[in-house]
């Protein structure tokens, strides 16, 4: 019963996706006499209407829109004219709600100054600023953080086997804080370019830290004792690597970059907890309403880890060994 409640969650889950924020992407790049070039990736799909931005009316066309395939997305690039500038005006994404995803903007200005912000649904505005403000940067990126790590299977799965591995609270606070220290440490000096980024195997080998937390769990309550925290700071700072790579995908602002930096560490920080107290939560309300609900959840979230894990190491490997293949 337990192997095949695993496997309709495997089912599920295995057409996700462990770090996309959001499908699509909408790139305005700033230049001189208030002139723009504007990318839009968006997924192709023939199934259902797809997304598409809504520009200020002030600007106008110079040159194109051009079309190619990325992959399986269609990608657009054209060049506007905006007497009046960005600052003030008003982005939309229309199509949010036919397509059940979400859309990704970034808005690099001349002057420097960058803005990042997710759209989720239709008739959402984005609105430019005019003046550089500290607390957007704070409010936006701490958001983001939040989001990556909610929507982040693989990072919660790892977080879920951190739960199950300690035995007290003590030890659930060593572990989660020794996961911290190293995802942080990563992340900034990645993001700060301290150290280059090694995108290529970092997927694999998050999904790698997975699998192991779920074989040592698998040897039942003495097995789990083998974890000790520095191994999880090891394993910290490799995801740290995976949240770096997508704050890369995100841009931060020249202009605050340790406050944009700061922001986004700090809502992956809240998330985690989040996730961990209504985990915890949800497991000691089962526990008490039903007898055997403590073992049974903890067989389905290893069973889960483990299925998963496999799942990405497998489709991750493949892909690194056909890019390999392909620079040959």
């Amino acid at each position: 019963m337990i192997r095949l409640l695993c496997l309709l969650i495997l089912l599920y889950a295995a057409p996700c996706f462990a770090h996309k924020l959001a499908p699509s992407l909408l790139e305005i790049d700033g230049g001189k006499s208030q002139q723009f070039n504007v990318l839009w990736r968006t997924p192709a799909s023939s199934e259902q209407a797809s997304p598409e931005p809504v520009l200020p009316e002030t600007c106008s066309v110079l040159a194109g829109p051009t079309q190619r395939a990325v992959g399986t997305a269609i990608e657009y690039q054209w060049q506007l004219k905006c007497l009046q500038g960005l600052e003030g005006q008003d982005i939309q994404i229309t199509g949010l709600t036919a397509s059940r995803t979400a859309a990704l903007i970034k808005i690099s200005l001349a002057d420097g100054r960058q803005y990042t912000q997710l759209i989720r649904r239709d008739n959402q505005t984005f609105r430019i600023p005019t003046v550089p403000s500290a607390l957007a940067v704070v409010e936006q990126y701490f958001v983001l953080g939040v989001e990556h790590i909610l929507i982040g299977l693989d990072h919660l799965l790892f977080v879920t086997g951190l739960l199950l591995l300690a035995a007290s609270w003590r030890q659930l606070t060593l572990t989660i804080t020794a996961f911290t220290v190293g995802h942080s440490a990563t992340l900034v000096l990645v993001s700060l370019g301290i150290i280059p980024q090694v995108a290529a195997w970092v997927e694999l080998a998050i999904a790698a830290t997975i699998l192991y937390l779920a074989v040592e769990l698998s040897y039942g309550a003495a097995g789990t004792r083998r974890v000790r925290w520095p191994i999880v700071a090891v394993f910290g700072l490799i995801h740290g690597l995976g949240f770096a790579s997508v704050l890369a995908e995100l841009g931060l602002p020249q202009s605050d970059v340790l406050t944009g930096l700061l922001s986004f560490n700090v809502g992956i920080e809240i998330g985690q907890l989040l996730f961990v107290g209504a985990l915890a939560l949800a497991f000691m309300l089962l526990r008490q309403l039903f007898a055997g609900a403590g073992p049974l959840m903890r067989n389905v979230a290893v069973y889960t880890m483990g299925g998963m894990a496999v799942f990405w190491c497998l489709d991750r490997g493949y892909g690194m060994l056909l890019s390999s293949l392909y620079y040959f």
